[in-house]
């Protein structure tokens, strides 16, 4: 595929960096409830002041960013950034298995919903409210 007016590639997405107001639940909730493995154990950040982590979602990192400054706020989409993030799931029947370790740790989410012509989806918030989608195509 040709770039954009002789552009260098874009070769995908390297990682998506959260910043989050409390380190060690959000890590929590990333890792336990939502399996990913973390690559990097929380560590003083290197370009900000603050702590950080990294886990893997497939093969993007998952940078969380909790900012000595972070005053607290509740996430909110309709501000202008990031609205969601979506994890890829293999299929329906990891999707539903999904529900079901959800309600075992009793976090709040939608049913498996439809997207027509598109896949299946369910939503649920992290625990800064940070809108997350786990979604499959099958």
């Amino acid at each position: 595929m040709e770039t954009s007016e002789g552009a260098p590639a874009i070769k995908g997405v390297s990682h998506v960096s959260l910043s989050v107001s409390d380190l060690e639940q959000s890590l929590a909730f990333y890792r336990d409830v939502l399996g990913l493995a973390v690559l990097v154990e929380p560590f003083d950040g290197l370009v900000f002041e603050g702590r950080e982590a990294m886990l893997l979602a497939g093969r993007i990192v998952l940078n969380l960013q909790a900012h000595a400054a972070n005053d607290g706020s509740h996430f909110d989409p309709r501000r202008t950034g990031l609205d969601h993030l979506a994890f890829h799931v293999s299929d329906q029947v990891a999707l539903t298995a999904f529900a079901d370790r959800l309600n075992e740790r009793g976090v709040e989410h939608s049913e498996v919903k439809r997207v027509p012509g598109y896949g299946w989806m369910i939503e649920l918030c992290d625990p800064d409210g940070i809108q997350i989608e786990l979604f499959t195509t099958r």
